[in-house]
């Protein structure tokens, strides 16, 4: 079975793609992120098929009952936005002792009978699974998860938008969010990061690499679904249209503030004078301008102005987030600021940008 790793950009859609993929019989998932942490690695410490599969519970109780799952809007699942799932722990168990008949297994071959005995306990059948989907959702997750064991035949699809909407996104999102008590000056750097070095640094892993932008995700969904069809060798369906997780419309995550319904819509934030300065914007398209030209085709006015390889005042976004770490009186974020402040001037600039061959983008032919 083929292992696809899911990796988002700035609010890149990853979640949204992995819906699409949603019963779709030769895809193996589970309907959450796989967040590598210590919980994660304490299921394969152990041979006893019992203590493994109430391991995995806890360690994603969500997946079980999504009422718990508020954030992601698993709760309010459905044509009315009143439906969830759940699937029987017990049923779950006794499938994947069955699953489970060698005594040493390695921790891909625990994780892939796992996922199979989720899918058992819900009624479904396993027999045509080619593919082994996981969202590991960040770079630095899927940095920890290549490092547990070996995968010859594995790739890495990254969800990712225009680079300037990849920022805006996020951060507008992000202090909207209860009163941006979640958004402080080591996450604005994490937002700046990816936008620029992300895809890179995936590149950097010497896997194979496909990029999905949601711009095509929206505008073209059926070229973008066939084509990944084409790539991996299954079957395309109508299915493959619609957001939903467990067969149940899905309307977009609690964060946006939205209810993305079944056509979406894409706002182009660019020009929001809310959280750029023009300085800021001739440097955030110098440090990405290779990505606008490959994926966007696009020559934008700031490309074509007085180039900024550095910013040396800080940006507009990084004074919104001061602010903010003084409204909430959150002294450590507070005491951070010069320090991101200093890493993003000296390591977010032209020079520092890696040169690279940029993967193919899914329905695009590029």
């Amino acid at each position: 079975m083929r292992v696809l790793l899911l990796v988002t950009g700035g609010r890149g859609g990853s979640d949204f793609f992995q819906g699409l993929l949603d019963e779709h019989e030769e895809i193996l998932q589970i309907p959450s992120v796989l967040r590598v942490n210590d919980e994660f690695l304490r299921i394969f410490n152990t041979d006893d098929n019992y203590e493994i599969s109430e391991r995995f519970i806890n360690y994603n109780p969500v997946i079980f009952d999504s009422r718990k799952s508020k954030i992601e809007r698993h709760n309010r699942l459905g044509k009315n936005k009143d439906e969830f799932y759940t699937v029987s722990k017990k049923k779950f168990k006794m499938f994947f002792n069955r699953l489970s008949n060698k005594k040493k297994q390695s921790r891909l071959n625990i994780l892939t009978n796992l996922f199979k005995a989720y899918y058992l306990a819900r009624g479904k059948k396993i027999d045509k699974m080619k593919i082994l989907l996981l969202n590991t959702h960040t770079i630095e997750l899927t940095k920890k998860f290549l490092k547990i064991e070996k995968i010859k035949n594995l790739s890495i699809i990254h969800t990712m938008r225009y680079p300037i909407n990849a920022l805006t996104s996020p951060i507008n999102n992000w202090l909207k969010y209860k009163s941006g008590k979640f958004f402080f000056p080591k996450d604005l750097y994490f937002q700046l990061d990816l936008a620029f070095n992300g895809l890179s640094d995936l590149v950097e892993m010497n896997k194979k690499v496909y990029v999905v932008l949601l711009e095509n995700l929206i505008q073209k969904r059926a070229k973008v679904m066939k084509d990944f069809c084409r790539i991996n060798k299954i079957k395309f369906s109508k299915k493959l249209l619609n957001c939903t997780y467990l067969g149940k419309q899905w309307w977009g995550d609690e964060i946006s503030g939205r209810w993305l319904g079944k056509s979406v819509k894409l706002k182009n934030n660019s020009k929001k004078s809310n959280l750029f300065f023009d300085k800021d914007l001739i440097y955030f398209y110098t440090l990405s301008e290779n990505i606008i030209k490959k994926y966007f085709n696009e020559k934008y006015k700031y490309l074509s102005a007085k180039r900024k390889n550095f910013c040396l005042s800080p940006t507009k976004a990084e004074i919104l987030v001061w602010k903010n770490s003084f409204k909430h009186l959150k002294f450590k974020h507070i005491l951070s600021i010069p320090y991101f402040y200093l890493i993003r001037v000296i390591f977010l600039n032209a020079f520092f940008i890696k040169n690279f061959k940029l993967p193919y983008s899914i329905g695009s032919n590029k």
